[in-house]
């Protein structure tokens, strides 16, 4: 090897090493989604299709009696989740979301697990789910960005698993949301999932930070919502996965 080519190895080794070996280091961030098929992906059904490189859940003119979910066919464990999510609709009140660790209830449309949730939920329904206490229950309150724990066969951390067993773990600020959300825009969805550690950004803002203290599976898949509710779209597109 000539001497020229030694010198300029030996100088780009102390450069990563000055900078930190992962700065040199290949991305291990892969595409969950090829933005023309749903290879990789398990559920796709007449609630889901694609559109100008976009998973769109919902029809703009139909309502939905029951939520489905579209969910990889890998499992993930720690890792950091991106993707842009948009929501349409004639209405406000409609929502949609991201499940991860998650899993398929048995006999249902459902999945149990966490889920990073977009759109919006009636004000009246936040205390019945949370611990959050609101002056004003009138009209909706933005869930986006918020974590939301469903569906588990443990009903001990859920508030009211009479009426549905969900939990709102975090939630936003009705003045942040006002200030992150872009309405009927892409909005960059960010998922870091790390041992117990959760956090959600919402372009670029912490939305959510959790800790989680109860034994809840560390493994799942990646699910994207199609809510059951009004009328409604949500597009999903740009989704990448890192291992962590």
């Amino acid at each position: 090897m000539n001497n020229k080519r030694t010198k300029t190895y030996s100088f780009l080794g102390g450069f990563c090493l000055l900078l930190g070996v992962s700065s040199c280091t290949p991305s291990k961030e892969i595409q969950l989604f090829d933005g023309e098929s749903f290879s990789g992906w398990e559920g796709a059904n007449s609630f889901f299709s694609i559109q100008e490189g976009a998973i769109v859940a919902g029809n703009l003119k139909k309502a939905n009696l029951a939520s489905h979910y579209l969910c990889t066919l890998k499992k993930f464990e720690n890792f950091e989740l991106n993707l842009k999510v948009k929501l349409k609709s004639t209405i406000e009140l409609v929502s949609g979301g991201v499940s991860f660790r998650a899993a398929r209830v048995p006999n249902s449309t459902e999945v149990s697990g966490y889920q990073a949730d977009i759109g919006y939920f009636p004000a009246r329904f936040i205390p019945i789910f949370s611990n959050k206490k609101l002056k004003d229950t009138t009209g909706i309150y933005p869930l986006w960005g918020a974590l939301v724990d469903e569906n588990r066969t443990n009903l001990s951390r859920y508030p009211n698993p009479e009426i549905f067993p969900v939990v709102l773990l975090q939630l936003v600020d009705k003045k942040w949301a006002k200030n992150v959300v872009k309405p009927n825009d892409w909005n960059e969805l960010n998922i870091r999932a790390f041992n117990e550690q959760i956090q959600i950004k919402l372009n670029g803002q912490i939305a959510s930070s959790f800790s989680e203290t109860l034994k809840v599976p560390t493994t799942g898949c990646i699910c994207l919502q199609d809510q059951i509710g009004a009328s409604h779209e949500v597009w999903y597109k740009d989704i990448t996965i890192e291992s962590l």
